[in-house]
C-alpha cells in the first residue's frame, strides 16, 4: 500500500496541493517502508537481538536497528535473487544473487537519512532543499527497495538456516517464505 502511495504521488495521481507537502508525504512514505524492512530484519533475529536490546519492542528507528541487528549477524541484510526455473517444469531450481540495481546496505541509510531531514522543518539558516531532485529520484530509490525485496534470501544467526522471500506470488498474489537449512551431502 505504501508504495502504491509513493507511485501515485510520483507519478502525479495524486497530490497534498503543494510540492513541498507531497514531497514530505513521500518521505514519509519511504521511511515507514524502510522502518518496516528493519523491523522484519528485527523479527527474523529476534532472539539474539531481544539479548542485546532488552526494550527492542519499543525499537522504531531504522538505522539504529539494522546497526545493532549488524553487530550480532553480519549478514543479516536481505540478498536479492533472482529465480532460475526448470525449462521442463518450470519450477524453481536455483536462485542466483543479484549484483547491482537493488537498494545496498549504505543506500539504505542515506535514504533514510535524507527522507528524515525533510521531513522537518527547514532552518532558515541552513541550505535550501532542492525538492524538485528529490522528487525525480523517489522512482529510482523505490525501484531498487522493489528489487532488492522481490525475491530475496536472509541468512539468520545461524549460518545453517537462511530464510527465501518472495514478495508476491504469482499463484495467489501472497508474501511466501520458506525456511532452508544446510543439509551435508556425502559421497
Amino acid at each position: 500500500m505504501r508504495t502504491e502511495v509513493v507511485r501515485s504521488f510520483a507519478e502525479g495521481g495524486s497530490t497534498t496541493l503543494y510540492k513541498q507537502t507531497t514531497a514530505e508525504s513521500m518521505c514519509l512514505q519511504i521511511r515507514k517502508i524502510l522502518e518496516l524492512i528493519a523491523l522484519s530484519s528485527l523479527v527474523a533475529n529476534k532472539e539474539e537481538y531481544s539479548k542485546i536490546r532488552q526494550k527492542f519492542h519499543k525499537d522504531y528507528n531504522a538505522k539504529l536497528i539494522l546497526s545493532d541487528i549488524e553487530r550480532i549477524n553480519p549478514e543479516f541484510y536481505p540478498v536479492p535473487c533472482r529465480q532460475v526455473l526448470d525449462e521442463v517444469k518450470g519450477k524453481p531450481i536455483q536462485n542466483i544473487a543479484l549484483q547491482s540495481g537493488f537498494l545496498t546496505r549504505e543506500e539504505f541509510t542515506n535514504i533514510y537519512e535524507r527522507c528524515g531531514g525533510l521531513l522537518h522543518a527547514d532552518n532558515p539558516f541552513s541550505k535550501r532543499r532542492d525538492i524538485d531532485n528529490f522528487i525525480r529520484v523517489v522512482p529510482q530509490w523505490m525501484e531498487k527497495i522493489r528489487v532488492l525485496l522481490n525475491l530475496h534470501e536472509v541468512q539468520l544467526t545461524s549460518e545453517d538456516f537462511k530464510l527465501f522471500v518472495l514478495m508476491r506470488a504469482v499463484s495467489d498474489d501472497k508474501v511466501h517464505v520458506t525456511l532452508h537449512q544446510r543439509v551435508e551431502r556425502h559421497a
